[in-house]
């Protein structure tokens, strides 16, 4: 199944990772000749008595849509002029998984770009970073870009083969961003001894993929007991533009505790990382997100 890029989604907070992402997903729009959409997330506050479901500070979040909206016109107005690329703008008061998830649904969004502050502790990062929640539970694929990243194409693509789980999307998604960045793909396998045998097939079987499907690629098979620090390790090494991972490598980024796979990529390196998403899973609301939330019960503490 050949990949697309018809739409894409850039949620902005209007601060200076966000500006340095829009960079990157505009350029990404114009080469793809696909549909740009930003959208702002209101905070929004809800008290739930016997009379229902109530806003809290009504006129403040008003006095905020209307800030908002300024900003998202001077922001249309600038993209467009420099760019020449039309764009929409929406506001939402969901929280930020939700109505990320609502028009991944309702425009049929292939991607999600957002902007981070790059390497950060992982308290700082789970507990503040609404990045974190849209990758671990938006439903479709997710690329980050890190604030340090100065670059808007991806000429150098590392795709590591590390699990089964999207091979087959992950490849296609490496031709299509090698063929529209004029670039090639970095082909990594990743192997330790539990899985040496596996991975090691996997790898043979995605070199013939390329190579049947006249793609440009350079290849090479690493073992290590620390996948993470390999595969961010190799990005650096060769001055990679892009690292594409599995979404079934989320499973592992889910623990709060320890060094995780994710926290490891992204202390690791300053590369975009695409996490290749199945589009339109399951939802699921994020009933842990801080803002937005309903206040039903007293606050311990």
């Amino acid at each position: 199944m050949e990949s697309e890029i018809k739409t894409i989604l850039f949620p902005t907070d209007f601060s200076a990772k966000s500006k340095n992402a829009l960079k990157v997903a505009t350029k990404m729009a114009l080469r793809h000749e696909a549909k740009l959409i930003v959208i702002h997330r209101i905070y929004a506050y809800h008290l739930i008595d016997r009379g229902g479901k109530q806003i809290l500070g009504s006129e403040t979040i008003q006095h905020n849509i209307d800030r908002a909206l300024t900003k998202l016109e001077q922001l249309k107005s600038a993209v467009e002029v420099k760019y020449n690329i039309d764009i929409e703008t929406r506001i939402s008061t969901q929280n930020m998984v939700d109505c990320v998830n609502e028009v991944v649904e309702s425009d049929q969004v292939d991607v999600v770009v957002m902007g981070t502050s790059g390497r950060q502790k992982m308290k700082q990062f789970i507990l503040g970073s609404n990045s974190y929640n849209v990758l671990l539970h938006a439903n479709c694929s997710v690329l980050l870009i890190p604030e340090s990243f100065k670059k808007t194409t991806f000429k150098k693509i590392l795709f590591p083969v590390r699990v089964q789980t999207e091979l087959d999307q992950k490849a296609s998604l490496s031709i299509l961003l090698a063929n529209k960045n004029a670039g090639g793909i970095n082909l990594l396998g990743v192997g330790d001894p539990e899985n040496i045998v596996s991975a090691k097939k996997a790898y043979i079987d995605m070199k013939k993929n390329l190579f049947l499907k006249s793609t440009d690629y350079l290849s090479e098979f690493k073992l290590s007991h620390d996948n993470a620090e390999l595969i961010a390790g190799t990005a650096n090494e060769k001055d990679c533009d892009i690292i594409l991972l599995a979404d079934q490598d989320e499973n592992s980024w889910k623990s709060f505790m320890g060094d995780n796979f994710f926290k490891k990529m992204i202390n690791g390196t300053d590369v975009p990382l695409m996490i290749v998403k199945a589009k339109l899973k399951n939802i699921k609301n994020n009933s842990e997100s801080v803002a937005g939330y309903d206040l039903t019960l007293p606050i311990p503490g």
